[in-house]
């Protein structure tokens, strides 16, 4: 096991490759976004209980909100989710449409995308983006007009390469984050020239 505490920001855990079934009671009212599929499971003591499936993969992540507005686009055989708090509908519709171009362009030019589902969530991260199987996790400061205004879209598009590089192809992102991150930030340089063209 790796006891090492986790810094607020960037890359959390490493783990070998797994299966993972979580259950998860919360209060009504709240919203629940997961790495993997939601399978209802009932309730405990009149609370409704949320089961969530994945695997293989390298992480969970589960994020728990209220007043998130979701938007979604199918691509091939996949549900692509974007969530944002109620009022960045503009910003949403772009991390969605990125994140549909990207997944689209990866699973064509390297393997299919082996998930039915990809999550797009804005959350108070301190990093620009963090990268987990089925979710990313987007920084909501840029899900606004005072940001630069292509980093909305390279931040998606690069998280979304991490499905790649980091969980199809696995590496020590912690201890040896040159190899995912050099080899998603060129997909990334893909995902320009594919969607843009050279120029």
């Amino acid at each position: 096991w790796d006891e090492t505490v986790p810094a607020p920001y960037g890359d959390l855990t490493y783990a070998d490759a797994s299966f993972y079934t979580v259950s998860v009671t919360a209060p009504a009212g709240v919203m629940l976004i997961a790495s993997g599929s939601q399978v209802p499971a009932g309730s405990v003591s009149n609370a409704p209980q949320t089961e969530f499936r994945l695997g293989p993969a390298r992480d969970f992540m589960l994020v728990a909100a209220r007043e998130f507005t979701l938007q979604s686009q199918t691509v091939g055989e996949v549900t692509v989710n974007a969530y944002a708090p109620a009022g960045l509908a503009q910003f949403n519709r772009q991390a969605l449409e990125t994140a549909a171009a990207a997944l689209t362009i990866f699973s064509q030019r390297y393997a299919p995308y082996p998930y039915t589902e990809l999550d797009v969530v804005a959350t108070p991260t301190l990093a620009s983006g963090v990268e987990y199987p089925g979710l990313i996790a987007i920084a909501k400061n840029l899900y606004s007009s005072e940001a630069p205004a292509f980093y909305l879209e390279a931040v998606v598009a690069h998280e979304v390469g991490h499905q790649w590089f980091y969980n199809l192809v696995g590496n020590d992102q912690l201890n040896q984050p040159w190899l995912d991150e050099s080899l998603t930030q060129f997909i990334t340089w893909q995902y320009y020239a594919d969607r843009y063209g050279p120029a």
